[in-house]
């Protein structure tokens, strides 16, 4: 089967002068109030543990984290070594740094990273490419960094889910999910250097990150156990109506060449 080859239209930026201020205003400061509820609430942590487990496993040390945010996701890749985390926001670094103190941080660009070449056996990107103007570039670099052999595992929200265009149209700083797709993730992998690429999706209506958001939610309704329970079971007769393509995360697993 022919690789798939981005339109005009898929690989347009979201653009605009400001689109870097956004992201930065949005994303500059530290959020322990979210780095709490993925990482300690009992209505919601189990939510994240679930999605995570399938890929953890493949994240081999030493492993880098791009884009790790107040690192919720390096609380839990802290229990198979010492893995190093990366974040624009100098802010975020810093608070990722005293919350798991078994990861190595530092403040850097995803399209600049300051290691070198071949230096990770793995690679985690999560949530970061559709908050970049170019995702490609930060995929080159993921690229480059990987050990040959090494792997890359990429989790971004899937922009043909209602629940994520929902959250674009609530949230500018994440209207760049829409320009996600299937499609869109395989033509931005298709001409870098990785030998096997394969595809999968997650979650397929995530009403628990919707119901239990810790702003905008009820978080308290998910530490009830019959509420939890009703929610995950709704989310288990979603998974077998919303088509594939319409799941909430795409998920790419890849082997350097």
């Amino acid at each position: 089967m022919p690789r798939p080859t981005p339109s005009r239209r898929q690989h347009a930026r979201p653009g605009g002068a400001d689109f870097r201020a956004r992201q930065d205003a949005h994303f500059a400061g530290a959020d322990a109030a979210h780095y709490n509820w993925t990482t300690t609430d009992p209505g919601f942590a189990p939510v994240e543990d679930a999605l995570l487990a399938p890929y953890l496993p493949l994240l081999d040390p030493p492993c880098l984290e791009v884009g790790c945010g107040e690192g919720t996701n390096l609380t839990r890749l802290v229990h198979s070594g010492t893995p190093v985390g990366v974040d624009r926001s100098l802010a975020k670094a810093r608070f990722a740094a005293r919350a798991v103190p078994g990861a190595r941080l530092l403040a850097a660009d995803a399209t600049a990273l300051p290691f070198a070449t071949a230096t990770f056996a793995s690679v985690f990107v999560r949530d970061l490419l559709h908050h970049l103007e170019d995702p490609a570039l930060a995929l080159t670099e993921a690229g480059r960094v990987l050990r040959p052999g090494g792997t890359l595992v990429l989790l971004e929200p899937n922009g043909r889910n209602p629940l994520i265009r929902l959250q674009a149209v609530l949230v500018a700083a994440e209207r760049g999910s829409r320009r996600f797709s299937p499609d869109y993730l395989r033509a931005l992998l298709a001409p870098l250097p990785f030998a096997r690429s394969r595809f999968d999706v997650a979650q397929a209506f995530p009403l628990r990150r919707l119901l239990l958001h810790y702003r905008f939610g009820l978080p308290a309704l998910g530490r009830r156990p019959v509420a939890a329970r009703f929610l995950a079971s709704l989310e288990a007769l979603a998974a077998r109506i919303v088509p594939a393509n319409r799941w909430s995360y795409l998920v790419a697993i890849a082997t350097r060449a």
